[in-house]
């Protein structure tokens, strides 16, 4: 089914972003077709960002990218990641769909909004929030730590002129 499908663009993507593809050439080469069938159906590739990590071949993709390899591999972490190996399950029941899903994620991704390769935590959807709307959201924490400091200040006279009053009356 187009499931298929999805999986073969997850490699295109897996390659895109690292250079490398999800399973290493060099050992497919050197195994036995039936050793490739059961590495294939069932080994889990790594993560892009790991697989990068640990590839000698961080600095010159990097380079072709015009980025630092630590930029490269903090771009590569976390959502990037997640929507690549949706589509690299090996269950077709958990890969996306169709490709319409796989790029309405990569647009959500894009537009630093929440993808859906992954059930998002609340914190994770916070955080996204707070980078899109980071102006707004600086203002209302000013406004709401101005509330909260005049309160407390506004607390503290209080409880300072009772003290005051309590030892006018007592000294009286």
């Amino acid at each position: 089914d187009t499931r298929a499908d999805i999986y073969s663009l997850g490699v295109i993507l897996y390659e895109l972003l690292t250079g490398l593809r999800p399973i290493d050439a060099k050992r497919l080469r050197n195994a036995a077709l039936t050793e490739i069938l059961r590495i294939i159906q069932e080994e889990e590739p790594s993560k892009p960002s790991t697989r990068l990590s640990t590839d000698e071949s961080l600095p010159s993709m990097a380079a072709l990218r015009q980025i630092e390899p630590r930029k490269l591999m903090a771009m590569l972490r976390g959502e990037l990641d997640w929507v690549v190996m949706k589509c690299l399950e090996k269950h077709r029941e958990r890969r996306y769909e169709t490709a319409n899903a796989l790029a309405r994620d990569i647009q959500r991704y894009l537009a630093d909004e929440a993808v859906e390769a992954r059930p998002p935590s609340a914190g994770y959807r916070f955080s996204k929030f707070l980078r899109r709307h980071r102006d707004p959201v600086l203002a209302a924490s000013l406004v709401l730590l101005a509330l909260v400091g005049g309160i407390v200040g506004t607390t503290f006279g209080m409880i300072r002129a009772e003290q005051r009053r309590v030892e006018a009356d007592e000294a009286r």
